[in-house]
């Protein structure tokens, strides 16, 4: 749903500073606050932990890259092109893998040294499951928020088992943590990145940019009488 005006409680609400762009403003709430709660509450991820993001150019990947970096994690990224990769080194991933060229549980294994990582941020689903878990060390925690791709994928139930691995489902945030993780947006710790901002009246391109997973970071529409 696209709106120029909606009526919100005023609980709901966040103040945003006076040198924040509105441009920020509106890409950073959702995908940071998402990326918070799945790494730090509900992954519980300590520094020194190594994660895997899936899906690093979109909204809660870029997101999380920044988060897991900045909790002293050693980050690994996933994205379908070589500009992408680039662009999730600049925000803190130390090692990239393009999923379009190779299988990235392997790749994963194989800069682990066979052991995997400790966490896996998954917001694909169905596509990129079995190779989730399979890139998870032992004692390993999958966090997912999202299945955009189907969410009824197969599940070898003994790899959980034997690996003794945890799959952890994780949606939005708290008020608690939306006030840990904004300040840290705003006061430019975290960088949002816009891959474009178009009018209200051309919102189905702002649509087929996502649909066709051009460039990188969020997608901002904004009323014409702004732009």
């Amino acid at each position: 749903m696209h709106s120029e005006l909606a009526a919100v409680p005023e609980d709901n609400l966040v103040r945003v500073p006076e040198h924040v762009d509105w441009e920020t403003a509106a890409a950073a709430p959702l995908v940071f606050q998402t990326a918070w709660r799945m790494l730090q509450t509900r992954a519980d991820l300590q520094a020194g932990e190594n994660v895997l993001v899936l899906g690093a150019s979109g909204g809660v990947g870029h997101a999380a890259v920044q988060i897991a970096a900045h909790a002293g994690a050693e980050v690994y990224a996933t994205a379908s092109t070589d500009e992408k990769l680039r662009y999730a080194e600049e925000i803190g991933a130390d090692h990239v893998i393009n999923y379009a060229a190779t299988d990235f549980a392997d790749e994963i294994r194989d800069y682990t040294g066979k052991r995997g990582v400790d966490v896996v941020v998954d917001h694909v689903g169905e596509a990129t499951w079995d190779s989730s878990l399979r890139s998870l060390a032992k004692g390993g925690r999958l966090v997912t928020c999202g299945a955009t791709t189907g969410g009824r994928p197969q599940t070898h139930i003994q790899r959980l088992f034997w690996n003794q691995l945890s799959v952890l489902g994780s949606t939005m945030a708290t008020p608690g943590e939306v006030d840990d993780v904004l300040p840290l947006v705003w006061d430019g710790t975290f960088d949002v990145r816009v891959r474009d901002v178009v009018p209200m009246s051309e919102t189905a391109r702002a649509h087929e940019l996502l649909e066709n997973r051009e460039g990188f970071g969020k997608v901002v529409v904004k009323p014409d009488s702004e732009y």
